[in-house]
């Protein structure tokens, strides 16, 4: 059932893809599978710091969050439409389902040295260096139940050690989310036997890498996702721990992933945080929507909470990616 709505999504967004180009600044929704032209609305100005463009095989210029692709079915929950650009996304069944190029609409030093999104390294002194990978497009879906099961269990601090495989609660490896940028978000651990302690000194200046086979991702809060909030008016920075609102995606199995802040831009109750700082809590944006009631998130917020990087325990039953 999965493969037979994915082929149908997928010559949707084919006849999609004939619509002329938006103008600077604005974004083409698609507002159901029948809307074959979409509408060209503004995305806000773009936060400044990023250069963001479209899906971008064959474009001769960068990918930015004023040219990506967005398409969004009408009858998905608001969080997804108010929230996520640059991804194609609608319900299948139970679950909305986000399906990802995962190019990062910004200057990456993991793209080829040709894309108009490539830039050079920066080795932020001489402490960080690049990984011998390069990213390229992708076709990844992720599946995010609409009413999430909770599993029953306690996250503590011992089931938080940033290793992989040391805990059957661990989400699996590989894609852990989607970023509001839609960008892959991984757990907050390495491959087995690597320490993620370490590799986040091959990130790039916008917190990512790519993995060997080009799927280029975050694990830790990172600028991409918080543009996204720059460029609606939400933020006035990009900078992870300085934004007025911090949020940078959804896990496979309906954890909601903050930064320092509720999503209402107020400050989180430290005092019911489990072992990775996820609590149970209405997620309410700044305009009072409430987008979801007793919904389990994460706060990730370095330097001020025990957690630098995102969730590496699997708080509801259903997780699928692809």
């Amino acid at each position: 059932m999965r493969i037979a709505f994915v082929l149908s999504l997928l010559s949707t967004l084919s006849a999609c893809t004939t619509a002329a180009p938006c103008p600077a600044g604005e974004t083409r929704i698609y507002r159901d599978g029948q809307d074959t032209t979409g509408t060209c609305q503004s995305t806000g100005s773009d936060s400044g710091d990023s250069a963001t463009t479209d899906s971008g095989d064959t474009a001769a210029t960068a990918l930015t969050l004023a040219n990506c692709a967005t398409t969004v079915a009408s009858d998905v929950p608001k969080f997804y439409q108010d929230f996520f650009r640059c991804a194609d996304i609608a319900i299948d069944g139970d679950s909305v389902m986000i399906h990802t190029h995962d190019l990062p609409p910004h200057p990456s030093s993991y793209y080829p040295t040709t894309d108009p999104n490539w830039e050079a390294w920066d080795d932020r002194g001489g402490d960080y260096h690049q990984n011998p990978n390069t990213l390229s497009t992708q076709d990844s879906y992720v599946w995010v139940p609409l009413s999430p099961v909770a599993k029953g269990i306690t996250v503590t601090s011992d089931m938080v050690d940033g290793f992989a495989t040391t805990s059957t609660e661990e989400y699996n490896g590989g894609a852990l989310g989607v970023g509001l940028d839609s960008v892959l978000l991984f757990a907050g651990f390495a491959a087995p036997n690597d320490d993620i302690s370490q590799e986040q000194y091959t990130f790039d200046t916008w917190d990512g890498h790519p993995q060997e086979t080009g799927v280029y991702h975050h694990h830790s809060p990172n600028p991409g996702a918080l543009s996204v909030l720059v460029a609606e008016g939400l933020a006035t920075t990009n900078v992870p721990g300085n934004a007025e609102i911090e949020l940078y995606g959804i896990a496979c199995d309906g954890t909601v992933i903050l930064g320092c802040t509720e999503l209402d831009g107020s400050t989180p109750d430290e005092g019911d945080f489990d072992g990775q700082n996820g609590h149970v809590a209405d997620i309410v944006g700044p305009d009072a929507t409430v987008y979801f009631t007793g919904r389990y998130h994460q706060h990730v917020c370095p330097g001020k909470y025990n957690d630098a990087y995102f969730a590496e325990i699997q708080y509801y039953t259903t997780c699928e990616t692809r």
